[in-house]
């Protein structure tokens, strides 16, 4: 064989993860020499040997990766053989000026260190911020780049000598594990409770008789609030009814479901049928919230998700969250949050505005720089395999998606995303950094939220944007924001309808699947899998026309930037805007306004008093104070009113979701999956509910019947075997992603489902980030 050595410069997510050591020990598993060592921008490795070893050593790196470690990219150099050269090393860092390293996102305990958790001759025994180079803290603690401690929130904490020992020896696990620590050296958990909801906080135990004290007060169905890795978390037993109505009365949340946390998988898989790529999720290095349906054994107070039949999972992904539930526990692990307003995250902050919320506090004084929510996955429908993103937030964010090759534009892109389930992403070097949840934009702590993350994000990254993009909404406070902040900095901005901004966020998912190719527009339109028929799916999306969309068919051109409106769902006229969403009844009357129905005696004419309906009548006959509306998610909503499931919505997409669970519980199949045309499917369920027909059923029939008018429009539009993109929130529907994939696949078609960024709100940000890579990246040849 010949003798080859060759330079690799690996990219992403590669500093501070552990990539040197691992890429040491496969050395050594092969007879390479040569060396390794990392820079502000990739870690490069030299490596010697014959043509086959350095291959396979190369395949071994890159197929092996640390927990953390995230490939975005890899440069390969020929280089002449090296005659002085023993074995192989880890060189000493490199400077690059000006470049920045990306940063990791947080990660959940790893196996290692549950272990040393929970053995008794560790040195870290029930340590509750026990960590290492695999897991704990990254984004949640960084004040600045580079990621080195002194520029973390652990900067006050001193390493002890075994500490500083584990911290500078490569062969360790800890080897640069910035958030190291142990008893000796690290931060101190401590429990305060709370008299009453007036009194102030009285300290009690720490360390482990705090950790003791908190498990006692959730056995006696008392609420707390647990500081973990990204913020606070509201618990309490998921198990007791009282504790659960409490803590629903005490957020004034009383109808969204609740997340919980289980101690273990067998403890997850009794209240949840999970399936294995949902297994696979949970005990994964992200350990996101699974929507999942409810197990036959599923135990849980009625209040932990009333009216449904999914429950949200977790499994514990700090060490204080292992060592405060036992196997068998079930705790809700809801946000803690005043109501619209964003993360608690700083102890003060905790203290004064939970304190009429929770019974105690679990606080430790490891500081939390950058709030990160929870994620949450949802299985995927039967038709499609895997797990489909609802939010993407802890163990993501702020992991980049790429869009190109670098040479794309070498201009900073700021995309502000919506105004609901805001995310935000900033475009550099060809690729979208998206950042964790922020929430709904409605409060103006939300709004600080949102300024204080894209500050961050920025200094970070050392850059200021050149462009920003924005939803055309005017009013989106995100928009106003944009507006401002680019007169402020004298950067261009460019705006993007919402409903081509989830096309195109669903597009960015699949030209990174699609890489090498560069993402440039040619590229795109000139590769034959781009998918070019979308159908959008959602609540509100403001129009091209100035009315409100929400269920189309939209066609990108061979420039992804200009798109058709190629078919809609027939419109109607919506009363009283915004207030039609939080009560569905007025959605019902409108849809049965459009087509001539009598509603009197019907069930949302029956939720409304006679001055409500003689206001709607009165708007709907006048045109007064209604916009035309063809929105999916308004559809939904009259649909789940006529039948009377949901007549006032306490949460976002309640009546939406609360149709779905009826309908699974259909025994038999239904017969309007035939139905091609909207005035159609409303007489049948207008018949359905003459005639007594099961409501569940009815459900059902509504379902299949909708997934048939858009496989229909689709049929008229797409090229046969086309890949056709289903994106808007209305995809998070299990039941209407499985009937639709299916009839298009039947149909010769391949549906393209969201599995990076979620087909909600939460992933418009990267939509408009392609839409500002595409426009300077064109501007730029």
């Amino acid at each position: 064989m010949v003798m080859i050595r060759r330079r690799f410069e690996v990219y992403g997510v590669v500093q501070g993860v552990g990539f040197r050591p691992h890429v040491a020990r496969v050395a050594a598993r092969f007879p390479v020499s040569g060396f390794c060592g990392n820079d502000d921008l990739a870690v490069f490795i030299e490596a010697q040997g014959e043509g086959e070893a350095v291959g396979g050593f190369i395949d071994a790196v890159l197929g092996e990766l640390p927990p953390l470690a995230k490939v975005t990219g890899i440069a390969e150099t020929g280089l002449a053989l090296s005659t002085a050269e023993q074995g192989f090393s880890i060189v000493a860092s490199r400077r690059t000026p000006g470049a920045v390293t990306l940063i990791p996102p947080d990660i959940a305990t790893c196996a290692d260190c549950l272990g040393e958790l929970l053995d008794p001759a560790d040195r870290r025994y029930r340590y509750p911020f026990i960590t290492c180079t695999n897991c704990g803290p990254r984004l949640s603690i960084i004040r600045d780049v580079p990621y080195d401690r002194p520029l973390t929130t652990m900067s006050g904490f001193w390493m002890c000598a075994a500490c500083q020992a584990e911290y500078q020896d490569p062969t360790d696990r800890r080897y640069h594990a910035q958030p190291i620590s142990c008893y000796d050296c690290g931060p101190s958990l401590w429990l305060e409770t709370v008299a009453d909801s007036s009194a102030p906080t009285t300290a009690v135990p720490t360390g482990a008789a705090s950790l003791a004290a908190a498990r006692d007060l959730l056995a006696q169905g008392k609420i707390l609030a647990v500081k973990g890795i990204g913020g606070f978390t509201l618990m309490c037993d998921a198990r007791d009814p009282s504790a659960v109505a409490r803590l629903r009365q005490r957020k004034c949340r009383l109808g969204k479901p609740l997340a919980v946390m289980a101690g273990s998988l067998s403890a997850a898989q009794r209240i949840a049928l999970l399936s294995p790529a949902a297994v696979a999720e949970l005990t994964g290095p992200e350990h996101p919230i699974v929507l999942a349906p409810m197990a036959p054994s599923y135990d849980l107070a009625e209040s932990v998700a009333p009216n449904l039949n999914d429950v949200g999972v977790m499994l514990p992904y700090s060490p204080i969250h292992h060592l405060l539930l036992g196997p068998e526990s079930v705790l809700v692990a809801t946000s803690a949050n005043s109501s619209s307003k964003p993360l608690t995250y700083r102890n003060d902050d905790a203290l004064q505005e939970l304190s009429g919320i929770v019974d105690a506090f679990l606080l430790h004084d490891r500081g939390i720089q950058v709030p990160v929510e929870d994620s949450v996955l949802s299985c995927a429908p039967d038709s499609q395999p895997g797990t489909i993103p609802i939010r993407r937030s802890r163990g993501y964010a702020p992991l980049p998606v790429r869009l190109g090759q670098p040479g794309g534009t070498d201009q900073a892109i700021l995309a502000v995303g919506g105004e609901l389930k805001n995310t935000f992403a900033l475009v550099r070097d060809s690729m979208a950094f998206l950042s964790a949840h922020i929430g709904d934009m409605g409060s103006l702590e939300t709004q600080a939220a949102f300024e204080r993350s894209v500050a961050q994000l920025l200094t970070t990254h050392r850059r200021s944007p050149e462009l920003i993009v924005m939803d055309k909404h005017p009013g989106y406070a995100t928009r106003s924001w944009g507006l401002r902040e680019a007169e402020r900095i004298g950067a261009r901005t460019l705006e993007v309808q919402h409903h081509h901004a989830h096309a195109l966020s669903l597009l960015a998912e699949h030209a990174q699947q699609m890489l090498p190719t560069p993402a440039s527009a040619d590229a795109i339109a000139g590769n034959p899998a781009t998918p070019r028929t979308f159908l959008v799916l959602d609540g509100t999306g403001y129009g091209d026309d100035q009315t409100i969309w929400g269920g189309e068919a939209i066609t990108l051109g061979d420039d992804p930037l200009v798109f058709s409106r190629d078919w809609h769902l027939p419109g109607f006229w919506l009363p009283g805007g915004d207030s039609a969403i939080r009560h569905p009844w007025k959605s019902a009357l409108a849809l049965l306004h459009e087509y001539g129905v009598d509603y009197a005696g019907l069930p949302p004419a029956q939720a409304a008093s006679e001055a409500e309906l003689d206001l709607v009548a009165s708007q709907l006959q006048n045109r007064i104070a209604v916009v035309r509306t063809t929105s999916a998610g308004r559809l939904f909503d009259a649909a789940s009113s006529l039948l009377g499931i949901c007549q006032h919505a306490g949460y976002e997409a309640q009546a939406a979701m609360e149709l779905e669970c009826l309908a699974r519980t259909c025994p038999h199949p239904s017969h309007a999956d035939g139905l091609s045309d909207l005035s159609g499917l409303v007489q049948y369920l207008i018949d359905g509910l003459e005639h007594a027909a099961p409501r569940a059923c009815l459900a059902r029939g509504f379902q299949a019947g909708f997934a048939n008018i858009c496989a229909t429009a689709v049929a008229a539009i797409a090229q046969p075997g086309a890949l056709v993109g289903l994106t808007g929130g209305v995809c998070g529907n299990r039941l209407l992603l499985h009937d639709l994939s299916g009839l298009l696949k039947q149909a010769g078609y391949s549906p393209l489902l969201h599995r990076i960024v979620p087909a909600n709100d939460g992933g418009l940000a990267l939509g408009q980030a392609l839409a500002g890579y595409l426009t300077l990246t064109k501007a730029s040849q």
